[in-house]
């Protein structure tokens, strides 16, 4: 029921009494609760400012209901319940199935983190005990509570490795309650707080099949959401640009989406002119989004294929039909190119889809060979993530996410350098050991209010 509240949507509901509604579900179920204002306080860890100003808000939504019980000669106590009716619209949502951090938003709706509140031994208060504390002023750089909504729905979300693909921003804000301004500003704070790593922004574009929803990585070792040790392993490479000794193709692609369709020189009659065709004059935003995806198919192939991965083409090549029909469902070719016409649709569009698997695949030899340094690590047992870089150097620094496909396997934290003459590979105790710098330059972490800002 809990993941059922998060997720719902009360028309005008303001999200500081949508935080208070998930609480109150998440402490006392859907049965009628007969407390204070104070008490209640304690309870949810909210002031009784905002116990009373969410209930009169509830009340009013007809989500919760108000009635009053006989006390003797005293004044009436007051019970609030969820509404049958509103319990009902909650039993009719889709129950939640495979929701990775169920675990993790349970913790962050009852401030178990840094800035939680702790009994007198030190240790985080059990689920549903006391959080007086919690009234008290946060720490600096702690999380608001309408933060902290906001955060849960994103882990809603999220897959193993924190990244959220398919919540769009009209789903958020109607989880939230917040109004576009107010999750942009919000989101903001998230990633200058490094509780979400980096962004890809939203994007409409003639050769994307769909609107791409934004993309956002959520950082799973951060303190506030590290459930036990290190969440997610980490490589880094650093100190080669690591593309240009890479898919030539893709440094030409670089060129021409920045380029307008005039200005951008395209040798007519090439293998690569069709391509260069259809993303020339894309824009900067476009590239980044692009990048990203190829690196997404890159890490799939890393994933599925890490053993059998090979230079070459015809039958040294993998095949992976999963991933051809993901390049299929996620791209078109514009209408009104003289490049399609020549050749017809059906030929123009084989080509360009090969294209693009011989990119990622590139990609995917290219991550390989670098992380291939790192001979004590069964690279072919984990699963992969790209993290996305910035403009300024992206093609400089590249750190991967990587989890073990089994329930147990290996867990660690590796810098790559391979601008020595021999790689060098050095292990760290984790990603809190990895210097503020390096987080920025790998794409673990965003710069304070940096250009990578959520529009």
């Amino acid at each position: 029921m809990l993941l059922r509240a998060l997720l719902c949507e009360i028309k005008g509901l303001k999200p500081e009494a949508k935080y208070f509604l998930v609480r109150f579900i998440q402490c006392f179920g859907v049965t009628d609760v007969c407390l204070g204002v104070k008490d209640l306080a304690k309870q949810v860890g909210v002031t009784d400012r905002q116990v009373s100003e969410a209930l009169d808000a509830l009340v009013a939504a007809e989500v919760l209901i108000r009635s009053s019980i006989p006390n003797g000669r005293g004044r009436p106590a007051r019970c609030h319940g969820v509404a049958k009716t509103f319990l009902a619209e909650l039993n009719r949502l889709p129950v939640p199935l495979g929701v990775t951090h169920e675990a993790a938003i349970g913790r962050l709706m009852a401030h178990v983190g840094t800035d939680a509140a702790e009994n007198r031994s030190g240790q985080y208060q059990e689920k549903g005990a006391m959080l007086v504390h919690l009234r008290a002023r946060r720490k600096p750089g702690g999380l608001s509570r309408v933060n902290r909504l906001l955060l849960a729905v994103l882990l809603f979300g999220a897959d193993r490795f924190g990244v959220v693909r398919n919540l769009g921003t009209v789903q958020i804000c109607k989880a939230t309650g917040l109004t576009k301004e107010r999750l942009r500003t919000r989101l903001k704070t998230l990633m200058d707080q490094a509780l979400i790593r980096s962004y890809i922004p939203g994007l409409s574009s003639p050769v994307l099949a769909v609107k791409r929803k934004s993309v956002y990585y959520l950082n799973l070792n951060h303190a506030q959401l590290a459930g036990n040790g290190q969440a997610t392993s980490i490589l880094g490479v650093q100190g080669r640009n690591i593309y240009r000794a890479g898919p030539e193709l893709l440094q030409k692609i670089h060129f021409v989406v920045n380029k307008t369709k005039e200005g951008a020189k395209i040798i007519h009659g090439s293998s690569e002119a069709l391509i260069l065709k259809v993303l020339a004059g894309q824009g900067p935003e476009f590239y980044r989004a692009f990048l990203a995806l190829l690196e997404e198919y890159a890490a799939q192939l890393l994933s599925r294929h890490w053993l059998n991965l090979a230079e070459g083409g015809g039958k040294k090549r993998i095949d992976d039909l999963q991933l051809r029909q993901q390049i299929q469902q996620d791209f078109r070719l514009p209408e009104g190119l003289q490049e399609i016409d020549d050749i017809g649709v059906s030929v123009a569009r084989g080509r360009f889809n090969e294209q693009l698997f011989t990119l990622a695949y590139g990609i995917a030899l290219w991550i390989k060979s670098l992380l291939s340094s790192a001979s004590n690590v069964p690279l072919s047992e984990l699963d992969f993530v790209i993290a996305p870089q910035h403009f300024a150097h992206a093609n400089c620094y590249r750190a991967l996410l990587a989890l073990p496909k089994a329930e147990q396997g290996w867990n660690g934290c590796l810098v790559i350098d391979t601008s020595a003459p021999q790689a060098l590979v050095s292990k760290v105790a984790g990603e809190q050991a990895i210097p503020l710098e390096e987080l920025y330059l790998y794409g673990l972490r965003c710069r304070p209010g940096s250009g990578d800002v959520i529009k």
